[in-house]
């Protein structure tokens, strides 16, 4: 029976997601995976249009020196080798809209010889699950690892990994943007990466008739929602065709209704009330 989804799951889910951009938010992802399936190895990856990758943060039950030279050998030279990754567009030219891919697990057969113990045979990894997710401006490459004391991912293991995957990859590219890029100047990305099943979850919750949601108005519902999608106020500005200013007054409006102050409170209030089986 699936684990993710109970009242314990949930309450991690919540602690995970008031952890974003704060210190803890790795070890409580990983403990929020390791609920519903066994994960030994978490690692993620961003790599810029020119091919430039850096290691965003590795979770795992192998020890702190393993960990720093697998990372250290991946964004040195096996990046550009990973036979699960399409290749880098040769023009460079970013995806058209915002992309995340579920990757099969990894067939360790098929890795050249010194990936595969580079990766798998030194380390006493055998399985891998990733996620990549493609935007205008960098690619997040998340990979979920087992060691051979856990075995391989089942089928089992793989479908509900593969369910939970694009809701941990936005939680992991908001994290990445709260931290690595917070004391940057904004830039006109856009992620539309779901955090549901369906991209219309969030509406139906956001409705007129939500208990909690239903003393919004329709603007302020708007907002709320182009906020959870990841959107700037710049890019909800533009998209609503009102002035940023405005944008402002409604999102305060909206947050001093709902009873919270921070966009990561929203996430929380949002994922309390969504169904994990919709």
């Amino acid at each position: 029976m699936s684990t993710s989804g109970t009242d314990q799951w949930l309450a991690k889910l919540t602690s995970t997601i008031c952890k974003l951009g704060r210190a803890g938010f790795e070890e409580t992802l990983f403990e929020l995976v390791n609920l519903a399936v066994v994960v030994d190895h978490c690692t993620v990856f961003i790599t810029t249009p020119d091919g430039h990758t850096e290691h965003l943060f590795t979770q795992s039950r192998l020890d702190e020196d393993t960990c720093n030279r697998l990372a250290r050998a991946y964004v040195s030279d096996y990046r550009a080798r990973d036979p699960q990754l399409p290749p880098m567009a040769e023009d460079g030219a970013p995806p058209e809209s915002d992309q995340l891919t579920v990757l099969g697990r990894a067939d360790t057969a098929g890795y050249p010889e010194d990936y595969r113990q580079q990766f798998f045979g030194k380390s006493g990894l055998i399985d891998k699950v990733s996620s990549l997710l493609q935007t205008s401006a960098y690619n997040i490459y998340c990979s979920f690892y087992r060691l051979e004391q856990s075995g391989p991912f089942s089928e089992e293991d793989f479908q509900e990994l593969s369910q939970l995957l694009p809701l941990l990859t936005n939680l992991i590219f908001k994290h990445s943007r709260l931290t690595q890029f917070r004391d940057k100047p904004a830039d006109p990305i856009i992620t539309r990466v779901p955090l549901s099943r369906s991209p219309d979850l969030m509406n139906r919750l956001l409705e007129e008739q939500s208990e909690v949601f239903g003393q919004l108005t329709e603007r302020e519902r708007e907002v709320c929602v182009r906020i959870i999608q990841g959107y700037t106020s710049e890019a909800i500005a533009l998209d609503l065709d009102v002035a940023i200013s405005t944008i402002h007054t409604y999102r305060k409006r909206a947050y001093a209704k709902l009873g919270i102050s921070s966009q990561n409170e929203l996430f929380s209030l949002i994922l309390e009330q969504m169904p994990m089986g919709a």
